[in-house]
């Protein structure tokens, strides 16, 4: 058995399924709980509501060429969350392929190189957006096409009867990914450092200069192409609005040139450091809580893929050619300048990789030479081959371990936006069009605002004009503060816009919320009733006069439900459902259906965590002139929590006082 295990080898065609095999251990197992984020989105509510139609107008605002990715693949793929997490994660295993390919053809005498560097590509933990799915499917479209271009163009070189057609496709993908998007403009100038490794490489005997020409011959096509993109996009191309990435640093450059160029100096040291550093980065002490069953899930996995990956992989034996000593100069060097290629236009526009929450968005054109620095030093460092594979299995653990805990994050926040989205439906059949929805912040980590606008605008029936989304979510802490009294007046113009879709409404067409899962409370739809709650913020309970409860119907309008491929199945009724659902009966008075529900849902189990939960089933028994559950349930409330003192009595005072009833003034007295 160990004689068998020793001989035991794979070949090339083992290296796709080894891309795969990482690329699913590191991404794919949290998909079927993963849904949509930030801009997944605007693409979900045009495929709902518009199906392609909506799509050529939508990215006129910024790449007007851009929208065919979604006009091809939305139809296929439709609005189901599985599916277009299914998808990116392809499009990241199949450019991890093609970029290994593409360096098979560039140093053919390294093949254990070259699949270690892809190996790190397909899982490099820096890019930490992975779980954005249908938005960031158009990037790895982008990068595949990328790399899909660099394998042709290597491959009409060394196919020289097939010259013309390689050569022609490579043309064309590196044209389509960039009149797509302009991430990867920056490494369409390593080509001709591409090129000049590969006649380095392929052509033993020549000398410098006729590598130089060669390379010079080789490379002048695609740099023309770049050139005539780059003169069309900055001078020629008209959007519907300002450019949103305008080339700061060339308006910098003219006005301070010493002051811009310290500036980008600056930038570009800070960003190299951090992803150089990305890796350590990668690795959180207090993520390992042996307690925590996610915890060790997460730490088994990352553990199982380095050592399967030490095990199978390792045994992956290819001739390799020992006497080219110097490979780790040229991977050094190609890495550094792909970093720095890649980030480029980034720094060009005023942004950075490492500032901001979306920052990580900018490290993908980068992520190939990042992945290719590190085979390059350990190269420099050791020749041992069991010493590189052993650090490359730790590092696709760590790599492994960091991406996980990263879909763990985005895994809450999808499941909270169903909670969210699945309560509000409870709770508010129908709301009318042109309703504005106001919490103090934002309630969902990796959405946005005007994301929540769209969730809520294909939560109910679709309108006439989608371009008018019928609903607006707003925080009052990000930009409403600044307007508090035209706020509460409800004279406050709320206005939401992203390119040509839009929300409109007074302040006075407003429904205050609170929803806050994680302090074990359902979502409170909340009214002037609230405002002795001392759990809200100030800024909260000086709106809530203008908080409209008016304008939720009873019912759903023409037996609408929420779109299930989206939103997913209906949740099992729990404690929510029930408070929900009184809390409608509640709006309507009618007490008791709201005892109804509240009396269900505690014969089957449930109860409230939040003890102001209870309120409306309190207020209901006074209303009915139900003393003695009401001073019982009364009595639990302040034993549990003194904190709704206030609430408590002053639904006593008010029965008091429009209840001839002598027994209700001292009952709770």
């Amino acid at each position: 058995m160990r004689k068998r295990l020793t001989e035991f080898s794979l070949n090339e065609r083992a290296i796709p399924f080894a891309l795969l095999f990482v690329t699913i251990i590191s991404f794919g197992l949290l998909i079927p709980w993963l849904g949509f984020y930030w801009d997944d989105w605007p693409v979900i509510y045009m495929a709902e509501t518009q199906g392609t139609d909506g799509f050529r107008e939508f990215y006129q605002y910024d790449r007007p060429f851009s929208a065919w990715t979604y006009i091809l693949f939305g139809p296929i793929l439709g609005t189901t969350p599985l599916v277009w997490h299914l998808f990116s994660l392809l499009l990241r295993w199949l450019t991890a392929v093609i970029l290994w390919l593409s360096l098979r053809s560039l140093w053919p005498d390294k093949p254990h190189q070259a699949f270690w560097t892809a190996s790190l590509f397909a899982v490099a933990p820096v890019f930490t957006q992975q779980p954005v799915a249908v938005a960031y499917s158009q990037h790895w479209i982008c990068f595949l096409l990328y790399f899909l271009s660099i394998y042709w163009m290597l491959r009409a070189y060394r196919e020289i009867r097939r010259f013309y057609l390689f050569t022609a496709l490579a043309l064309a993908a590196s044209l389509v990914q960039l009149l797509t998007m302009e991430y990867f403009l920056g490494l369409e100038l390593l080509r001709p450092v591409i090129l000049w490794f590969y006649f380095r490489t392929h052509q033993h005997s020549a000398t410098t200069v006729q590598v130089f020409r060669r390379t010079a011959r080789a490379a002048w096509v695609y740099i023309l192409l770049l050139a005539a993109f780059i003169v069309w996009r900055v001078f020629f191309l008209q959007l519907a609005e300002a450019d949103p990435n305008q080339l700061v640093f060339l308006e910098e450059l003219s006005g301070s040139p010493l002051t811009a160029l310290i500036h980008l100096g600056q930038k570009m040291i800070q960003d190299f450091i951090f992803l150089v550093s990305s890796w350590l980065a990668a690795v959180k002490p207090a993520d390992i809580e042996l307690l925590r069953p996610f915890s060790m899930a997460a730490l088994a996995a990352a553990v199982f893929a380095a050592v399967v990956f030490g095990l199978v992989f390792g045994r992956y034996r290819s001739k390799e050619d020992t006497r080219n000593n110097l490979w780790h100069r040229q991977a050094m060097i190609l890495g550094v300048l792909a970093i720095l290629l890649g980030t480029l236009p980034v720094w060009l526009i005023g942004r950075q990789v490492s500032v901001g929450p979306l920052g990580s968005r900018f490290s993908l054109a980068a992520m190939f030479g990042l992945s290719l620095l590190f085979v390059g030093i350990l190269e420099w460092l050791s020749p041992r081959h069991k010493a590189k594979l052993t650090v490359i299995c730790i590092l696709i653990g760590i790599a492994v371990h960091a991406n996980l805990y990263t879909a763990k994050v985005y895994q809450f926040s999808w499941e909270k936006q169903r909670g969210f989205y699945w309560q509000l439906f409870w709770r508010a059949p129908h709301v009318q069009p042109g309703t504005a929805f106001i919490s103090e912040g934002e309630i969902f980590p990796y959405v946005g605002l005007y994301s929540t606008s769209m969730g809520l605008s294909l939560l109910y029936p679709p309108v006439e004009i989608p371009e008018k989304m019928p609903h607006g979510f707003f925080s009052y802490s990000e930009r409403l503060y600044r307007y508090p009294k035209e706020l509460a007046a409800g004279t406050l113009l709320l206005e939401q816009r992203i390119r040509n879709y839009s929300f409109h409404a007074m302040s006075e067409d407003s429904i205050v919320l609170d929803f806050t899962p994680e302090l074990n409370r359902c979502l409170h739809l909340l009214s002037i009733r609230d405002e002795s709650d001392r759990d809200l913020p100030g800024s909260i309970r000086s709106i809530l006069p203008i908080s409209d409860l008016s304008r939720i119907q009873l019912e759903p309008l023409d037996g609408w439900a929420p779109p299930t491929n989206i939103f997913g199945p209906e949740p099992e009724h729990t404690w929510c459902y029930y408070y929900q659902r009184a809390g409608l009966a509640y709006q309507q008075e009618d007490w008791r259906e709201v005892i109804r529900l509240m009396d269900e849902a505690r014969s089957q189990g449930f109860a409230p965590r939040d003890m102001k939960e209870n309120l409306p089933l309190l207020d209901a028994y006074l209303k009915t002139n139900q003393i003695e559950p009401a001073l019982k349930l009364s009595l639990q409330i302040k034993g549990l929590s003194d904190k709704i003192d206030d609430p408590v009595c002053t639904m006593w005072l008010e029965a008091s006082e429009s209840n001839p009833d002598p027994a209700i003034g001292p009952a709770f007295g």
